[in-house]
């Protein structure tokens, strides 16, 4: 059965909780019909192929973070981008005058996130280096908004960090993102890091990532 979405009435924190259950609902249905990709081939198939039609266009895992969600944030090195992520770069044109399947008219607007350095710490991607608990959004105030983010990056360091080593290990995810951190440019990321996420880790003197991608 095919639903034809307008996005259109959705306030900017709903329009980004709506792309956010996307994604992790492309995923896990995704890991139940496909399975753990096995090696490095398979795993950039499944991000690069598994896909979804939301308003007349097809988003791949890959596009839907790459695209939608980090549409306004930090980008993933050339390297990475070239090498594993396949990405369908579709400009303002395309979104409003191209849609499949008759879809109701949607602006471009729809089709990308505001930005949100906490995304680095909600979105799971199935691995090691993620949560291991998806969050699910739906209509809230903005209080009740923010306590489901805290909870939600609270589990995701716990569990894709080494919270007691010494110094503590933060998810690899945030270094890939550094960009992403809050603060005045002039500090370094590990500072920023620790500075946005006090309210969750206390006072950290000194942090490190820790690279782990396995399934």
């Amino acid at each position: 059965r095919r639903l034809c979405v307008d996005l259109t009435p959705l306030e900017p924190q709903d329009l980004w909780c709506f792309w956010v259950n996307v994604y992790h609902s492309l995923l896990v249905q995704s890991l139940i019909v496909c399975g753990r990709p096995r090696n490095v081939r398979h795993l950039i198939s499944f991000y690069n192929n598994c896909s979804y039609l939301v308003g007349g266009h097809i988003f791949s895992l890959a596009e839907l973070e790459h695209l939608v969600l980090r549409s306004q944030m930090a980008k993933a090195s050339a390297r990475l981008m070239n090498l594993l992520v396949q990405v369908w770069r579709r400009d303002d044109r395309e979104f409003e005058e191209r849609p499949a399947f008759r879809a109701p008219y949607n602006p471009s607007s729809n089709f990308r996130c505001r930005p949100d350095w906490r995304l680095n710490l909600v979105l799971c991607a199935g691995n090691l280096a993620s949560s291991s608990r998806l969050p699910v959004f739906d209509k809230m105030s903005a209080a009740a908004f923010d306590a489901l983010m805290s909870k939600t990056m609270e589990h995701f360091l716990g569990a894709a960090g080494r919270l007691e080593k010494k110094p503590m290990q933060l998810p690899y995810v945030l270094y890939r993102f550094r960009q992403d951190a809050p603060g005045p440019p002039t500090e370094g990321h590990e500072r920023r890091w620790a500075t946005a996420l006090a309210p969750i880790l206390g006072d950290v003197d000194r942090i490190a990532y820790r690279s782990s991608y396995n399934w």
